[in-house]
């Protein structure tokens, strides 16, 4: 591909070649002709008044009736729990994380109120 002649590319863009051409830009009008805004003068001060807001009385909270669905846990404990899902997506490839973390919560809470009771 031959050599793009950037003088010639900057000439031409700086060139007035095609001003001839183009129609003269209308000018706006004077300053001069616009009317001045008219002035304002006040002679009293407005009175002031001064009111309290009451403050918006904030409605109770009931106290939460569904538990916290995200819970915290330790480094190690969560690694294990990422290997035990990864183990079993093997034999359900559609095994989410939160259904296999649900079913194992399940399982141990029913094993912990079976050992309570005995």
């Amino acid at each position: 591909m031959p050599k793009k002649d950037t003088a010639a590319a900057v000439i031409g863009m700086l060139s007035t070649a095609g001003a001839q051409t183009r129609r003269a830009a209308v000018e706006a009008e004077p300053a001069s002709d616009i009317p001045a805004a008219p002035s304002v003068t006040v002679t009293e001060d407005p009175p002031a008044t001064v009111s309290t807001l009451r403050a918006p009385v904030l409605p109770v909270a009931a106290p939460a009736t569904e538990a916290p669905r995200t819970l915290r846990l330790l480094p190690a404990t969560a690694q294990r729990l990422r290997e035990a899902w990864l183990e079993a997506k093997r034999d359900d490839v559609l095994l989410t994380a939160q259904d296999f973390a649900s079913e194992l919560v399940d399982e141990a809470l029913v094993r912990r109120r079976r050992s309570r009771a005995n």
